[in-house]
C-alpha cells in the first residue's frame, strides 16, 4: 500500500511523510501532476531487493533524470545565467 503526495506537501511536512513511511512502507511524491520521487522503508527497500525488482549492483541512482544533471540548476532559475547552453 502507498500513499501520494504533492511535493510542497512533502516539504513542509516532513515528519509526517517519515510517519507515513513508517507506517506505509511507500510515499508517492508528486509535483504537478508527475512522480517524482518516491520514498521507501527500509524494509519494503529490502523486500524490492528480494524480489529481484532491482539488485544491488544494478541501481543507478541519478541516472534517470529528464534534464541533464549539468543543467538541472540552471533549469530551476528563474533568470537563466548567459553560459546556458540552448541546444
Amino acid at each position: 500500500m502507498s500513499k501520494k503526495i504533492s511535493a510542497s506537501d512533502a516539504k513542509n511536512n516532513f515528519g509526517g511523510l517519515l510517519d507515513d513511511v513508517a507506517a506505509l512502507g511507500r510515499v508517492d511524491i508528486v509535483k504537478h501532476g508527475r512522480l517524482v520521487a518516491v520514498v521507501l522503508s527500509p524494509r519494503a527497500f529490502e523486500s524490492s531487493l528480494a524480489e529481484g525488482v532491482a539488485e544491488a549492483n544494478d541501481i543507478q541512482w541519478g541516472k534517470k533524470h529528464m534534464i541533464p544533471l549539468e543543467h538541472a540548476r540552471a533549469a530551476r532559475m528563474l533568470n537563466r545565467p548567459s553560459t546556458f547552453d540552448e541546444d
